[in-house]
Parts: structure tokens; sequence; C-alpha cells
């Protein structure tokens, strides 16, 4: 459950079950698990724990559930397995972060060759355990295609992986664009070609803040 929302250092977030995670403004699983880093737009490429929201397997498995890749039943077995089993939860989770880049650079460039190498096995992994479930009730097919618990502590991440699979092999992936916002570069579809911003209520807003203040600065040179 949802209980709290807000921003941090100029990024949305939500609450869930107590765990704070970005809020999803991407328009499909893959965009937002991208997004799970910010600042893919800063060139400086520091490195900066601030920037991480998957910080532990829990939030990785908090995310999941969120972006509608993991049922919350699965999500309770999971935390209770991961609590058993902490190493081979911390090299899922570092297995997520390698993806999250592959998927990033994927989904911006389709043929980059490397990015694409580097999402195959998670994907043939994820293949081999999808199972044919029923869709939602708000689904425009009638089952969907997902992958279920006997994945493991691997759920999370081949879930993901799964998603980016979709996206990069249907038409949707000619739309993903970056925002071009100060430190952001957050992923999203702009399903009508006139999309800018991630949040035009911060980055798009950021930047008519300093537009206004070089105009400012220009008039009185």
């Amino acid at each position: 459950m949802i209980t709290n929302q807000g921003t941090i250092g100029g990024v949305h977030w939500i609450e869930l079950d107590g765990v704070t995670l970005p809020k999803r403004l991407g328009g499909h699983p893959a965009l937002d698990f991208c997004n799970t880093w910010a600042g893919w737009g800063d060139v400086t490429e520091v490195e900066d724990a601030r920037r991480e929201w998957l910080k532990s397997y829990d939030v990785l498995v908090a995310w999941s559930v969120y972006a509608g890749l993991v049922s919350r039943d699965d999500a309770d077995v999971l935390r209770r397995r991961a609590a058993r089993r902490k190493a081979e939860a911390a090299t899922v989770l570092e297995r997520a972060r390698a993806l999250r880049v592959a998927v990033h650079d994927a989904v911006l460039d389709p043929a980059d060759a490397d990015a694409l190498a580097a999402l195959t096995p998670e994907v043939r992994r994820a293949g081999a355990l999808v199972d044919v479930v029923p869709a939602g009730p708000d689904a425009d097919a009638g089952a969907d295609l997902a992958v279920g618990l006997e994945a493991g502590l691997e759920l999370p991440v081949l879930a993901a992986a799964w998603s980016a699979a979709g996206l990069l092999s249907s038409p949707d992936v000619a739309k993903v664009c970056a925002c071009p916002g100060i430190d952001c570069g957050w992923l999203f579809l702009d399903t009508r070609g006139r999309r800018r911003w991630c949040d035009m209520a911060v980055c798009g807003n950021r930047a008519k803040v300093a537009a206004h203040a070089r105009r400012a600065r220009e008039r009185t040179a």
C-alpha cells in the first residue's frame, strides 16, 4: 500500500510498505526500472549513493511489486528467502544493477550490440521460466506472460529483463526519450510526440527557472 509521497532532490517519490521508491513516470516498467538510478544525464558520472534507489534486495522486491512485475504474495516469499540467503540476494541485486545499465543503453539505441548482448542471457533465463497467466482486469488481452516464483530470488531481475525484451521488440521502443533536465536523463515513452520532460513539475520547472535567471543576467550584463 502506498502510504506517503513527496519530493527528494527534485525527484518525486512514493512510500510503499515503508520503502521509499521513485515514482513511476516512464510509462513502461522497463523504463521505470532504468529510472531507479538518478542522474543518467550527469556527464561527470560521479558515483553518489544518493543516485541509487535500489539500495538493497528488499528495495528491489518492493519496486518490483510497485511496477506490477511481482505479486505481493510472491514478494513475501522472496523476502523470507532472502533473509536466509543473504549472499545470494546480494548477488541478484548486483545483477539487477548491471541489467539496468544494459536496458538503459538498449532502449535508447536498439542497435547497440553490446547492450543487447548483456541483456540476452537474462532474457533467455526469464524465457525458460515464463508462465501463461490470466491478464489483469484492465488488460487488453485475455492472458499474459509472466515470470513465476519458480525463478527464486532471481524473480525481480528476470521479470525486469522480460519486460525490457517486450519493449525492445515492440514499436514503442522508437518512442523512448531521455529527459534533458539538469542531472536527470530519466526515460519515458513519448506516445504523442509532444512530451519533453520526465515530469514537467520538476525538470520542466527547473528549466524554466534556469532560463529566467539566464535572461535576467543577460539583461543586466
